[in-house]
């Protein structure tokens, strides 16, 4: 359970070489890569992040969520507590509305996203009563449909057959046996405070490959069966089939809560905007992978892992010199810094200001589904001042007062948020002008997927403020443009 060891490409058989290959396609445009780490015969042979993110921190892993909460389920039954085939009728006594077909819904059919549905419950008032109510409308297990409902169902399955949420029966039954820590692992909760079992986890890269490891491992850690063999093959081979048209990645099938790959064998836990555990078995290899990337180009991404395990495994080693190359840029590895800027009007924009139309706000955001039970507090009222290399943003929301700091030397100044209930804590900003009037702050949440650019325009009337998203907008609609006029001065 202890730490695990770190080697160089070449001892496991990996061409230093090939990762630098490899590095060179994630920083080719196509993604924005945060942290990679790569695991063979046992072994960290690579791990960098891209700064400003880092190794250690925690990233949001979307529906890479799924295969935690799917764990939990191939726990209990391995510990005799609950039945792939157990219908939830039985688990959840006098819940839901009798169908035709209700009561051939069962937790294998969860599993492998055979519910039968072809349109997704929310997660309003008693979400369990209505899950168990929602239109069946096919056969369970006849046809695939993506239902990240029902993986958080499988947490509620949990709930009822073992008393303990679906964190404290990971951290007695996983977290704690493969040597992750509990304690730092994040949640997305609904307001019941069942977790977000289809995309509300917040983990680092080492979390996600001790996850991986443990299925590529059959299940076993250090000795210790933690799942069955039985549902280790059943989870990571194809239980379902399901077709996204050309691509391919999307098109292998689907196991229990993890996707089959082209690959022959590979299979990969898959969270949106790229976040990947691959594992390789053929190999002995565990892929990490934390990025922000357009979802359609998973076959792409994917082609990356395969030209390394295709060209690098097993070949020549690389020279000493290409060795030491990779291992310093492992090192340096880094986004690119944020642009600085031209002179501007500082006075246009230095004092205290009200939100006079629209809305933004600054920064925690869930999108998708969630976004409803994590709603944004817009910004009432906002002051800025200027001080060095420093901008400093005061923003008021609903009474409450935060100060915020951008660099203007082409560096990030890192900010540390306090938001309820909610895993993000790091804000990173950086502050530029553009034009005499036009001032640009690039904000950054390393915790998550997502960045984003607020430009603020001086008019004669006061300040036009637009955001935009760099790849993947979270938001709801009505928080990207407001203006803004001189406190005191509104009509």
């Amino acid at each position: 359970m202890g730490d695990l060891e770190r080697v160089t490409p070449e001892e496991v058989g990996i061409s230093s070489s090939a990762v630098m290959r490899f590095l060179d396609e994630l920083e080719e445009g196509i993604t924005e890569p945060h942290g990679v780490m790569i695991m063979r015969h046992g072994k960290i042979c690579v791990e960098g992040a891209w700064k400003p993110y880092a190794v250690g921190m925690n990233h949001g892993m979307q529906s890479f969520t799924k295969t935690y909460a799917g764990t939990a389920i191939g726990i209990a039954c391995t510990q005799g507590l609950l039945s792939l085939d157990e219908r939830l009728g039985d688990i959840f006594p006098g819940k839901g509305t009798v169908q035709e077909y209700s009561d051939r819904l069962t937790v294998r059919n969860l599993l492998r996203m055979g519910t039968g549905m072809r349109s997704l419950p929310g997660f309003d008032g008693d979400w369990v009563e209505n899950f168990l109510s929602h239109p069946i409308e096919k056969e369970p297990g006849s046809e695939f449909f993506y239902n990240s409902v029902g993986s958080t169902m499988l947490g509620a399955v949990i709930r009822a057959k073992t008393g303990k949420t679906l964190h404290q029966f990971l951290s007695e039954n996983l977290f704690q046996k493969i040597g992750i820590d509990e304690t730092h692992v994040g949640w997305l909760r609904l307001q019941d405070g069942m977790e977000v079992g289809g995309s509300g986890i917040f983990t680092t890269l080492e979390d996600n490959l001790r996850l991986m490891k443990l299925y590529l491992d059959g299940g076993v850690w250090e000795g210790e069966r933690i799942l069955s063999e039985e549902y280790v093959k059943l989870a990571s081979s194809r239980q379902i089939d399901h077709h996204a048209g050309p691509l391919a990645e999307g098109s292998a099938g689907y196991g229990f809560q993890m996707w089959m790959c082209s690959r022959t064998g590979c299979f990969r836990a898959d969270g949106a905007m790229g976040q990947y555990g691959f594992v390789a078995p053929e190999e002995d290899m565990v892929i990490i992978l934390h990025e922000t990337v357009d979802s359609s180009k998973c076959d792409t991404i994917l082609s990356y892992f395969y030209h390394l395990l295709e060209e690098g495994v097993d070949g020549e080693a690389s020279s000493k010199e290409e060795q030491e190359a990779l291992q310093k840029r492992l090192r340096c590895l880094s986004l690119p810094a944020p642009l600085t800027g031209k002179k501007g009007d500082r006075k246009a924009f230095e004092g205290k200001w009200e939100i006079a139309d629209g809305r933004f706000h600054m920064g925690i955001v869930t999108g998708g589904i969630m976004q409803k039970y994590y709603p944004v507090t817009p910004i009432d009222r906002f002051a800025l001042r200027f001080a060095g290399d420093e901008c400093i943003l005061t923003i008021e929301e609903a009474g409450r007062r935060k100060e915020l700091r951008a660099g203007m030397d082409g560096a990030y100044r890192r900010n540390i948020l306090q938001v309820p209930f909610y895993p993000v804590s790091v804000l990173e900003m950086a502050c530029r002008f553009e034009g005499e009037k036009e001032l640009c702050m690039e904000c950054r949440l390393p915790e998550t997927c997502f960045a984003y650019e607020i430009r603020m325009t001086a008019t004669e009337a006061g300040i036009k403020i637009t955001k935009e998203y760099s790849i993947s907008d979270p938001e709801p609609d009505g928080c990207h443009q407001a203006s803004a006029v001189r406190e005191g001065k509104r009509q």
